[in-house]
């Protein structure tokens, strides 16, 4: 039997998944469920002695005979306290030792609880990595356990090796009798390992032979250095595997086997559809991405596993699945992958493209769509795009762009400050023309932006205001949130004209599609002496309607269907 706590049973877990098998135990109680469920599987050897300190250091004993990880256990308190100078060691030694410390809730420290300090920052300067487990309620905190657990040891021999520490907080001591301790089978836990560009070749080879047969959706995030050498390797790999290529605007590339999928990720999401797009295996290459089927994969995340592929070689562990990190750069990563041909088979791709086909665009009434499509439709060649984020981004990947313009976003954190400045920023040190798509409150946050001396004449800006957010509108809407205007939304009558005219800036202003198009023709022109402000005015209730109208015209069916996967589309594309 094991402990009923359910961060318990996964710390056990993972001590065998990863073949940790010795175990020195301190006496106390807080620690009682970790204890006797581990003495109670005979896959474990435990060894008690009962001083902490010299418990450190008879386990950096075992270490350096078995040469292999060793975990030490305690109570909670000064116990924990106790291992510093077996810790301090180990830290020094680049000894692998798990220092497992029980602990009480959170909610207990500096309340004159007994035995309660700050566990989780005693090891701060003397262990490799620190994780603090929660107290796991639902399947979510299941997941984050999961993966802290997978941090701590995976860092543990890192570039280097040395102590963890895993800091286990329980409601209360005394956890390992009766019916707290009924449960039969562990918990299943989910291993992520890390493989390293010079790993060995083996290695490589057997998780790509894995990937015959199935379906696999490779997300090409956010990247600005796109190589000839990339694109040829990723034009061969769409020939050696059932892969999709998945682009959006901010992915910069395009070539034989990407497939932009900003459309085809809203419109799959009807009956029936989306199970068949589902993959086997999700690799993430390059930065982040806006495509929103990483919300609508969220809901099917028990289906497929997680390959992650970074650098950094951290931790990132988006849907729950996460199998495989590739501590290597992309370029390192698909020529590994071209190296290995597994089969000719493109049904997967071909599912993707015919459902990104049959979404289709219509004419729209005047609106920040009808603005953001004209002008993508408009801007010169070889010329810079930055889009601000929330709403400006989200629609924008819906339109055509010439592929010889560049796309930038801070889509690093999403959030709305700053857009401006970066936008600025770039332009300072091109000559290139560059624009930026950007919405009302997002310019108005950042307004600082265009008072400097760096502005140049290739700066054109499009301004959608639309008098706050219509991002919300289009998610809650008046009728269900009757005061958004107030503070959510943002309501205000500011315009942008006195302020830019002031800062020495063209000003154009469109109320009305005739008004836009005449001004578009001078908006973006390559020739002006001075930077262009166009300041477009619509109305966010109506922007919002517009954009639902955009995907009822997609959708197709009963009006139940209709609604109900109007419903999931709004939840995936409202997301900030």
């Amino acid at each position: 039997m094991y402990s009923n706590i359910k961060n318990v049973q996964l710390l056990v877990a993972m001590l065998k998944e990863r073949n940790v098998k010795n175990i020195v135990v301190s006496a106390g109680t807080t620690h009682d469920a970790i204890a006797r469920s581990i003495e109670e599987d005979s896959f474990f050897k435990t060894y008690n002695i009962v001083d902490e300190r010299s418990a450190a250091f008879f386990a950096c004993g075992l270490i350096q005979q078995l040469n292999e990880p060793v975990a030490i256990c305690c109570t909670s308190g000064t116990a924990a306290s106790n291992y510093m100078t077996g810790v301090t060691e180990a830290f020094r030694r680049k000894l692998q030792l798990i220092v497992i410390t029980a602990d009480k809730n959170p909610y207990y420290l500096a309340q004159l609880e007994d035995q309660m300090i700050d566990q989780v920052n005693l090891f701060k300067t003397n262990t490799k990595y620190r994780v603090n487990l929660p107290m796991i309620k639902d399947k979510k905190d299941e997941n984050y356990c999961c993966r802290l657990l997978n941090e701590a040891f995976l860092e543990m021999n890192h570039h280097g090796t040395g102590p963890v520490q895993i800091n286990v907080p329980i409601e209360q001591g005394m956890f390992a009798i009766n019916e707290s301790f009924t449960t039969k089978e562990l918990a299943k836990v989910n291993i992520i390992n890390r493989i390293y560009a010079n790993s060995e070749e083996t290695i490589w080879e057997k998780n790509f032979k894995e990937l015959k047969g199935k379906k696999i959706f490779i997300c090409l995030g956010q990247n600005y250095n796109v190589t000839d050498e990339m694109r040829m390797l990723i034009s061969r790999i769409s020939k050696k595997y059932n892969c999709v290529f998945a682009t959006d605007k901010l992915s910069n590339i395009t070539c034989d086997g990407t497939l932009e999928l900003s459309r085809a990720a809203n419109y799959c999401n009807q009956a029936g559809q989306i199970l068949q797009i589902v993959p086997d295996v999700y690799i993430h290459l390059c930065g982040n991405s806006a495509l929103s089927t990483k919300s609508m994969f969220k809901l099917h995340s028990d289906k497929f596993v997680t390959w992650l592929v970074t650098e950094e070689g951290i931790v990132q562990d988006y849907f729950g699945n996460l199998t495989n990190i590739y501590e290597c750069a992309t370029l390192e990563f698909l020529r590994k992958m071209d190296k290995y041909s597994v089969e000719e088979n493109k049904t997967y791709y071909q599912t993707w493209k015919n459902i990104n086909d049959e979404f289709n665009i219509p004419k729209f009434e005047y609106s920040n769509l009808y603005t953001v499509q004209k002008l993508m439709n408009k801007i010169p060649k070889n010329s810079i795009l930055n889009l601000a984020n929330s709403t400006t981004i989200r629609i924008a990947e819906f339109f055509d762009l010439d592929e010889s313009i560049q796309v930038y976003c801070n889509r690093g954190v999403n959030g709305i400050d700053g857009c401006m400045s970066t936008f600025i920023g770039q332009s300072a040190v091109t000559d290139k023309l560059s624009f930026l798509i950007i919405g009302d409150l997002t310019f108005f946050y950042d307004m600082n932006a265009l008072w400097n001396r760096y502005v140049g004449k290739n700066v054109r800006i499009m301004l959608n205001n639309n008098s706050g957010a219509a991002l919300f509108h289009f998610n809650q809407g008046l009728a269900k949130y009757p005061t958004l205007n107030e503070n959510i939304a943002a309501d205000h009558n500011a315009i942008a004209k006195g302020w830019v005219e002031s800062l020495g800036f063209k000003y154009l202003s469109a109320r009305n599609k005739e008004e836009f198009d005449k001004n578009l023709e001078e908006f973006t022109k390559v020739d002006s002496e001075v930077p262009i402000v166009l300041e477009v005015f619509t109305k966010k209730e109506e922007d919002a309607k517009i954009q639902h109208e955009l995907y009822d015209y997609n959708l197709t069916g009963s009006s139940r269907v209709k609604k109900e996967v109007k419903n999931v589309i709004k939840k995936v594309i409202g997301r900030a």
